[in-house]
């Protein structure tokens, strides 16, 4: 009898989640008036790392096709940049890749470089059935839009769950 609740226990305990909940992400950056109109990102990758797993481990990788966000937009609400169901449980990182960007300088569009992959230690818990929410804000460095190569630099400024 012993042997048979000690089985039972393990497989509990190493048996991968089966209930799910759902991540939102949403992104932000602190802005200025300048004769920047837009900054439109891109992202290719959004992983999110599970608490308990070492590092080369237990990522989950939202896969899905993003929006591209407006950095400068005026909306009061963050655009919401992933919406997916994920195992339910605690998350303590999350990685964000981004793809093409584009800046609009006076009404003209510019392609520039990504920005490198941005990290950020987070608690996130995903309760059963429930949502777990980040918001990201950065912030950019204006003179690299004006540099003899154009590209985008993020500076993380905040990272918040809800």
């Amino acid at each position: 009898m012993f042997v048979a609740v000690l089985v039972v226990i393990i497989v509990i305990a190493f048996a991968p989640a089966t209930t799910q909940g759902t991540i939102f992400l949403r992104f932000s950056s602190l802005s200025s008036s300048s004769a920047v109109n837009h900054i439109y990102v891109g992202f290719t990758q959004i992983a999110l790392h599970q608490v308990g797993f070492v590092n080369s481990t237990g990522w989950i990788v939202i896969s899905q096709s993003f929006p591209k966000v407006d950095l400068l937009s005026n909306q009061t609400i963050p655009p919401t940049v992933a919406s997916a169901p994920i195992h339910s449980g605690r998350y303590d990182e999350i990685r964000l890749t981004f793809s093409n960007c584009t800046v609009v300088i006076a009404g003209s569009p510019f392609p520039i470089s990504a920005p490198p992959m941005i990290s950020s230690n987070v608690t996130l818990p995903v309760p059963p059935s429930g949502i777990g929410d980040i918001l990201l804000v950065v912030a950019f460095d204006y003179s690299t839009l004006f540099s003899r190569t154009p590209s985008l630099s993020f500076v993380l400024i905040r990272t918040s769950t809800a």
